[in-house]
């Protein structure tokens, strides 16, 4: 379009010039200018085809980033999410913080079950801290985490067509941490 709206810029030009100058310029002089607007305009021409190609290419890699962009605020974040959520890092420190807890429970309730048993005053399944629903609680408490998701990576796809500043915007204030360091 603009290569179109150039070529008949410069056609108006050349029909302006040749009005102007016929009544005050030699015949040898119109012609000199004729003939450099001329190549002009065909020098224009056979860099046409050459710009469309450069713009299709470029119109490409457009294309391709919006959709890698897409991709990556709909799928993408939602799998480095589920990569980190089911990854061994995350499952190590989950089993390290649950094992340790564990101990800590067993320890405490051998202690208090050592300390009650040498009373003898309650039988055991009259213990009234003892809970005959931990393992289906743990089995929710599983599911629970297994299912778990997160508010951001739901919200990315959101922010799709928004500018690169506005997402990270975003990602800054979900983390808690300031865009500024």
């Amino acid at each position: 379009m603009k290569m179109e709206e150039s070529f008949a810029n410069a056609r108006l030009a050349y029909a302006n010039m040749m009005a102007d100058t016929y009544l005050i310029c030699p015949r040898d002089t119109l012609k000199t200018g004729e003939a450099d607007l001329k190549a002009q305009i065909e020098d224009m021409k056979g860099h046409e085809e050459e710009i469309k190609v450069e713009n299709a290419a470029l119109k490409a890699k457009v294309e391709d980033l919006q959709a890698t962009k897409a991709w990556m605020m709909s799928e993408g974040s939602k799998l480095l999410a589920k990569n980190i959520h089911k990854g061994p890092e995350m499952t190590a420190a989950v089993a390290a913080v649950n094992n340790a807890m564990s101990a800590m429970g067993v320890n405490s309730g051998l202690h208090n079950g050592y300390l009650h048993a040498l009373m003898k005053k309650t039988p055991y399944a009259d213990v009234p801290l003892l809970n005959r629903n931990a393992a289906e609680e743990l089995d929710a408490a599983v599911a629970s985490f297994d299912s778990l998701t997160f508010p951001v990576i739901e919200d990315l796809p959101k922010l799709v067509d928004e500018p690169l500043l506005k997402i990270k915007e975003a990602l800054y204030f979900a983390s808690g941490v300031s865009s500024e360091g």
